[in-house]
């Protein structure tokens, strides 16, 4: 029997917070830097990080007010705070030069980072999402606001999960616990309850998700290798957005996940194909 690999859990001071992330080893191999998005955890990545070659260094943070992760005090949970987590994880590892890639939300966080930082990336992933708001983030907003605050078990709140997301809904059956895990905890009478910090939830739900940084010209400034993973069903990110994302970029390319919704695993066989191939390709290696 074949044990699959598994991170290391790890945490560091960042701007006033203490930042959880998933460091799956390989350390002096080419770092690969993932964020998640607004209903996820750093366990979004475990399929993608245990399909990666052993030559990568998987590292995917929890964002602040996610996973394990600490909530802000002040409520502070704009772009720029979450962008400036990121510049201060990746200089506090010492990472001079990675890939970085962003699912949704983590997206966001991705583009406004590589707008601000394009000589630090060597290659940059955006997943589903663009610069301009389409329908399905009010929908998410919604689903989020209206979500059951706590499960009587583990088992309920899966399904409750499944019912809510095709995406998830289509995930082996580990691949469901261990994402459940990356957003619910257990409380001591047993019921499960979600790790977000329910102010960032009161915070979108009452005044709406944050005003997205000045994304377009950030598209212009990256200069790295930059793939547009776009799901075909997608109420994030139309064909037209993602089509004038990579005719933006100085160096971008589209690739579309058929039949697919918000959003992508990052582990469809036509986005392996794509990450095997522009991963290993000429000057990746960086």
């Amino acid at each position: 029997m074949t044990t699959a690999l598994e991170p290391r859990s790890q945490t560091l001071d960042v701007n006033g917070l203490r930042v959880h992330y998933l460091d799956w080893g390989n350390p002096g191999a080419p770092p690969i830097v993932c964020v998640h998005g607004y209903t996820s955890s750093a366990q979004a990545f475990n399929a993608l990080a245990r399909r990666l070659p052993s030559r990568d260094h998987v590292i995917a943070p929890d964002v602040r007010g996610h996973g394990e992760s600490a909530w802000s005090t002040t409520g502070a949970y704009q772009y720029s705070d979450q962008v400036g987590d990121l510049a201060a994880i990746v200089d506090k590892l010492g990472l001079s030069r990675f890939t970085l890639v962003g699912t949704s939300m983590g997206g966001i966080i991705a583009m406004a980072y590589a707008g601000a930082h394009p000589d630090r990336l060597t290659r940059l992933v955006i997943n589903d999402v663009g610069p301009d708001v389409e329908v399905g983030s009010q929908r998410i907003t919604q689903m989020v606001g209206s979500r059951p605050d706590e499960f009587a078990s583990l088992h309920d709140a899966m399904a409750y999960r499944r019912q809510m997301s095709p995406i998830v809904a289509g995930r082996s059956a580990e691949d469901q616990r261990e994402l459940a895990l990356g957003v619910l905890r257990q409380r001591p009478d047993g019921h499960w309850i979600w790790k977000m910090d329910p102010e960032y939830i009161r915070q979108r739900v009452r005044i709406g998700a944050p005003p997205r940084p000045a994304l377009w010209p950030a598209l212009q400034r990256v200069t790295c290798p930059t793939l547009v993973v776009w799901g075909s069903d997608s109420d994030v990110l139309s064909e037209a957005q993602a089509r004038r994302m990579v005719a933006t970029l100085p160096n971008g390319e589209l690739v579309t996940v058929p039949g697919v919704g918000h959003a992508p695993t990052l582990v469809e066989p036509v986005v392996v194909a794509a990450l095997e191939r522009f991963l290993g390709s000429p000057g990746a290696r960086v």
